[in-house]
């Protein structure tokens, strides 16, 4: 095992395989502690195993890695056209995710900011970009490689990203590569006195739940499903082990549903009371009724409903609607609960009525969105997608 036991991601990659070696094993599991500068332990070289799981940084580790003629299973993505078999988090549905969301907020103006010359930053940066530009929208990518003052150090790195925050129009929605390179964003933030989320709103990938609350605002990321791609990465290679794939293999893995933090607070609507509103929709999932949010907001209901129409053309009843589908799609996609169990939850009357709900705004029941958005496994272990 070559994954970096120092994060959070590499720890539940080691949970996943370990569960399938209880499972189907035992196997002969060799790791030492490994963090993303460690070099390929000595003892590599000499090893007699029987197959590799790894997370390649870089060619060279790749290549060290696949000089052993044994079977290579990667969990990275980093290094472009990488002749091995891999199981991976579904970049292109990590970008929807954050973009969805950031487009959800009212944000008109979009930025991206990854980790260079890895593949799959790039990866979630064009498809971030490319779901934008299909809602008509730009995306503004922080390119340091072509700027002087980052190659400097990381001082000048920070201020020369500090700078190109600060020339991006306001308010912006951003997405990282990951969290930390999220930390880095809020650190430049900070340098040119940009407040979070007010005027820039940022999206982190991981969920590491130490990194997002050591930001300030805690710091709103997308989590993997890292347990089930380190599941999936031992029965591959058990596959190539056993000889029964000869072709690299190439899996994804969804993401779970983005986890909401202070990092995005914000609506971007120039009406105060709107922006309100939107939260209270939001801190409700959606179960409010019209009535009852034109109280809160101090309106009658045709002064609410003619607001609406004047500043997003969308009714508040379709805004709650909208909201209750999302909750309603991450429940399913996120858990097991019975379509009974997801009606509670939803303040539904029953099963019944979440199914033509969800039908009559999806075209698909709550079961077959479901089973879109799963993943079984070989055995007895299930993960839900």
């Amino acid at each position: 095992m070559l994954i970096e036991t120092s994060k959070a991601f590499g720890r539940s990659l080691l949970l996943g395989v370990s569960r399938y070696s209880r499972t189907y094993g035992p196997w002969s599991i060799y790791f030492d502690e490994f963090g993303p500068d460690s070099k390929l332990p000595r003892w590599l070289k000499t090893w007699k195993g029987d197959g590799i799981i790894m997370r390649a940084r870089n060619r060279d580790m790749a290549d060290s890695v696949m000089e052993l003629g044994v079977p290579v299973v990667d969990t990275l993505h980093q290094v472009a056209k990488l002749e091995v078999s891999g199981v991976y988090t579904d970049d292109a549905l990590i970008a929807r995710a954050a973009a969805d969301h950031l487009l959800s907020l009212r944000i008109q103006n979009f930025a991206y900011v990854g980790v260079e010359r890895a593949s799959w930053s790039s990866r979630r940066g064009d498809a971030f970009a490319s779901h934008l530009r299909n809602a008509g929208f730009h995306c503004h990518v922080y390119s340091p490689i072509s700027r002087r003052r980052f190659a400097e150090s990381w001082e000048g790195g920070q201020e020369d990203l500090a700078a190109w925050l600060g020339e991006l129009p306001k308010p912006v929605g951003l997405l990282a590569g990951h969290d930390m390179r999220a930390m880095c964003v809020f650190d430049a933030c900070r340098r040119a006195e940009i407040s979070v989320p007010e005027q820039v709103a940022i999206v982190g990938v991981d969920n590491d739940d130490v990194i997002c609350n050591m930001a300030d605002p805690p710091l709103t990321s997308i989590p993997h499903r890292g347990e089930q791609i380190g599941y999936e990465a031992a029965a591959l290679l058990a596959r190539l082990m056993a000889g029964e794939s000869k072709q690299p293999e190439s899996i994804t893995i969804p993401p779970l549903s983005l986890v909401v933090r202070r990092s995005t607070d914000v609506v971007a609507i120039d009406d105060p009371l709107m922006a309100v509103a939107f939260k209270i929709i939001r801190n409700c999932n959606g179960d409010i009724g019209v009535d009852d949010l034109a109280r809160r907001l101090g309106l009658s209901r045709r002064a609410l409903e003619r607001k609406f129409a004047d500043t997003i053309a969308v009714s508040p009843h379709d805004q709650i609607i909208s909201e209750r589908l999302r909750r309603a799609k991450m429940l399913l996609q996120d858990t097991d609960f019975a379509l009974e169990a997801v009606a509670q939850k939803l303040k539904m009357s029953s099963a019944a009525y979440l199914s033509t709900f969800f039908k009559k705004l999806t075209g698909q029941t709550p079961g077959e969105f479901r089973n879109e958005c799963r993943l079984s496994t070989s055995g007895d272990v299930f993960y839900p997608r």
